[in-house]
């Protein structure tokens, strides 16, 4: 299945801040994740726009972590999110590092239950951020393994719509 329709899709909801016209099960299967969500760049902070999650994911660590990341401030760059979005680069995050500059979302990983997490700016054609889309998967992933690449090749294709 193509991935234009998802970014469009997606695009929109940075635009609109808003999972309205999303299909999460098409987003969660064809990122492969375990977990994965959108965020729009508003001021010195990332906003929400889209969370799903895989069958079988906890409910209780859904919510909590929907809650905990509706709003994150621009200083807290050992979330792999904020890490994408301030240093405009793929953060990859493993479950393992718990000391590294991306122990937040390792925590998070290991309350997922998930080994690594991929946080992938999204820029505008001139290169202005937009937002960040990560995934967590239930598998250990390197960057250059197809898995992170369509979510890259994603990320980029949400920043042309």
């Amino acid at each position: 299945m193509s991935q234009q329709p998802l970014a469009v899709c997606l695009a929109e909801a940075l635009k609109t801040r808003s999972a309205a016209g999303v299909d999460l099960n098409q987003l969660v299967r064809e990122t492969g994740a375990w977990a994965v969500g959108l965020w729009k760049k508003v001021d010195e902070t990332l906003v929400l726009c889209v969370f799903g999650v895989a069958e079988g994911f906890d409910p209780v660590v859904a919510a909590e972590f929907e809650a905990a990341t509706q709003s994150v401030p621009l200083d807290q760059t050992q979330l792999g999110i904020v890490n994408a979005a301030v240093f405009g680069r793929p953060a990859l995050a493993r479950a393992e590092e718990l000391s590294g500059d991306l122990r937040k979302s390792a925590g998070w990983l290991g309350r997922f239950g998930a080994r690594c997490s991929l946080s992938c700016p999204v820029n505008s054609p001139a290169g202005e951020l937009l937002g960040v889309i990560a995934v967590s998967w239930a598998e250990s992933w390197q960057q250059e393994d197809s898995v992170p690449q369509r979510l890259l090749s994603l990320a980029d294709q949400i920043g042309r719509d």
